[in-house]
C-alpha cells in the first residue's frame, strides 16, 4: 500500500504516487535535450529530426523543430520550404480531426433527435459519424490548393 509522506500533514499530490498520471504524462513527452556543437551542426540535427518526424506523420513536432532552424539559420531554403509543408500538413491534420469530431457529434445529435434508444446505437452512430467526417475532411483537404513554400 501507499505510505504517508514524511513531511507531516502535507496534502498528498500526484507525484507522491508511483506510476501516477503525472509520471505517464512526463514519459510521453519528448525529453528536453541540450544541443552541443556549432550552430550549423545543431541546425543540421534539428533538420534531420524534423525530416524523421515528417516521415512519422508528426507534423507538429517537425514544425517546432523547423521553426528553430529557420529562426537561427533563415538562409537555409530547404528548411524554409519544409517548414511551409509541415505547417500545411499540421493544419490539415487539425482540420481533419475537427471535421471528424463534428461528424460524430452531428450523427449522435441526429440519432437523439430521431429518438434512437440505447447507448449502443448512439455509440455506433457516433462511430459512423466519425468515419463520415473523416472522409469529408479528406475530400475537403484534397480540394484545397497546395501551399506555396516560402
Amino acid at each position: 500500500m501507499f505510505r504517508k509522506p514524511d513531511s507531516g500533514n502535507r496534502p498528498r499530490v500526484l507525484s507522491d504516487f508511483p506510476n501516477s498520471l503525472a509520471d505517464s504524462r512526463n514519459q510521453r513527452r519528448m525529453p528536453k535535450q541540450l544541443l552541443t556543437g556549432t550552430l550549423e551542426e545543431q541546425c543540421d540535427f534539428l533538420y534531420a529530426m524534423a525530416q524523421e518526424k515528417m516521415g512519422e506523420g508528426n507534423f507538429t513536432g517537425a514544425y517546432h523543430a523547423l521553426k528553430e532552424v529557420v529562426k537561427h539559420a533563415p538562409e537555409r531554403q530547404e528548411a524554409v520550404t519544409l517548414l511551409a509543408i509541415a505547417k500545411q500538413r499540421k493544419s490539415e491534420q487539425s482540420r481533419l480531426l475537427l471535421i471528424s469530431l463534428i461528424g460524430g457529434i452531428l450523427f449522435i445529435g441526429i440519432g437523439s433527435a430521431l429518438g434512437v434508444s440505447g447507448d449502443l446505437w448512439l455509440l455506433a452512430l457516433g462511430f459512423v459519424g466519425l468515419v463520415v467526417g473523416y472522409g469529408v475532411g479528406n475530400l475537403l483537404n484534397s480540394l484545397r490548393p497546395p501551399a506555396e513554400a516560402g
